[in-house]
């Protein structure tokens, strides 16, 4: 029986011999040390769940409070309302667009108050956490981003952090975006 010599890298291979074994393969760095997509979506769960406590823990806004509050005008409390009549004695409260008009009306330059007659919506602007908080203003101005109407949204989202300010409502992280009447986004600011 005659030896035949070994392979050499790069020859072909000889009659006789077992295939060399195949190199193992290596773990890709993205496999190792990336979270993948469910720790992604489970990280984003947990921080999601963070600020939903965070946010609802203060808030007055909350059913429960909804809940204590009807509790209180329960009819022994409300004696005196059922002497009267009227099953409401409280003023109804100002809606969000409304007071920010008010305000520019009262303390606000002229062009600001005509970019105001424009906005025909304000919306997210009384929910709070410090975190992430956006208020979004809708007009119905049609331009875009680079139109001459940008320069009236810059005016009311510069109006609508002094609005939340003298509120009281500034925020660490807050984002305020004006919006034309298609949606697009015109400007935006921080409040």
């Amino acid at each position: 029986m005659t030896t035949q010599p070994p392979q050499q890298p790069g020859f072909p291979q000889q009659p006789g011999y077992p295939p060399p074994p195949l190199p193992q393969k290596k773990r890709s760095k993205a496999k190792m040390g990336c979270l993948g997509c469910g720790g992604i979506l489970a990280a984003a769960i947990v921080i999601g769940g963070i600020a939903a406590a965070v946010g609802s823990g203060s808030g007055d806004s909350s059913p429960s409070a909804a809940n204590s509050a009807a509790s209180a005008d329960s009819p022994k409390a409300s004696g005196a309302a059922k002497a009267t009549g009227s099953s409401k004695t409280a003023a109804p409260r100002q809606s969000t667009v409304d007071a920010f008009k008010a305000y520019v009306k009262e303390h606000e330059s002229a062009k600001t108050r005509e970019a105001m007659a424009h906005v025909t919506k304000v919306q997210g602007a009384d929910k709070n956490n410090d975190i992430l908080d956006a208020a979004d203003i809708y007009t119905d101005y049609t331009g875009d981003l680079l139109s001459a109407d940008t320069g009236s949204a810059k005016l009311l989202a510069s109006a609508f952090a002094d609005f939340q300010s003298s509120r009281g409502k500034a925020s660490k992280n807050g984002l305020v975006t004006v919006y034309n009447a298609d949606g697009d986004i015109l400007s935006n600011g921080k409040y």
